[in-house]
């Protein structure tokens, strides 16, 4: 019998939203473990927002363990849901301080891309690529480039062949969102520093276009303490 949604009242991070209700659902056993969701064109007709925030919503449920992926047949309840999910709310329930955030990121980051530069092949390459052009053409379009900015370091991720850091980069991605966000808004386009990002990231993918590891890890350093810098984060 299928699920009856109500329509999202339109907040100002409608894939948060989205994303609560979905879980809500999954919680409530209105789909069970196995059972295949509705397409992306009838949750976004259900929820009253586009099939680009319920795509967010399912990405940020693949990544929390909630829901599986299949191409060419949709997103199905994991059979577990929830169970592998890393919550940093639950570990501290206080509001977690940006610098703490930042000094993860870099953690994982310069980690991260040292090993891209070591196991990337072609098409990891192409992946970090399109996302970087796909960067450039938002800010020439005058928009931010978030997804993008996240699809790139994604990218870096899955091109350590390493499913759990792969993972787990995609939960830090979705975490800092907000962070980035403002970082983009407040700081970078505002006072011209678009292009200092742009820099960052195209030294980040040289590195790992050469195999070289050692100035990977070091521009993806470089780049997130940048990152702190610009939004005042001390570190």
């Amino acid at each position: 019998m299928p699920v009856e949604l109500k329509a999202v009242v339109r907040p100002q991070c409608l894939a948060d939203v989205v994303t609560q209700a979905l879980v809500s659902h999954i919680a409530a056993g209105d789909w069970r473990p196995g059972d295949r969701l509705p397409t992306e064109q009838a949750l976004g007709r259900q929820f009253g927002v586009s099939r680009a925030v319920v795509r967010e919503a399912i990405s940020r449920l693949k990544s929390e363990g909630y829901v599986a992926t299949y191409q060419g047949k949709g997103a199905f309840v994991a059979e577990e849901p929830g169970l592998a999910a890393f919550r940093l709310a639950a570990a501290m329930p206080d509001t977690l301080p940006n610098e703490h955030l930042f000094e993860l990121r870099a953690l994982i980051e310069q980690s991260a891309a040292e090993l891209a530069a070591r196991r990337r092949n072609a098409r990891d390459l192409a992946a970090i690529r399109s996302a970087l052009a796909d960067m450039r053409r938002a800010y020439t379009e005058g928009g931010l480039g978030l997804e993008a900015d996240i699809r790139f370091h994604e990218a870096i991720a899955a091109a350590t062949h390493n499913p759990v850091l792969e993972r787990f980069m995609q939960f830090v991605g979705r975490h800092l969102r907000e962070i980035i966000r403002l970082a983009r808004v407040s700081v970078a386009k505002y006072e011209n520093r678009l292009g200092e990002v742009d820099r960052e990231h195209a030294a980040i993918l040289n590195a790992i276009e050469r195999r070289d590891a050692p100035a990977a890890r070091v521009a993806a350093a470089m780049h997130i303490a940048n990152g702190a810098r610009r939004l005042r984060i001390r570190t």
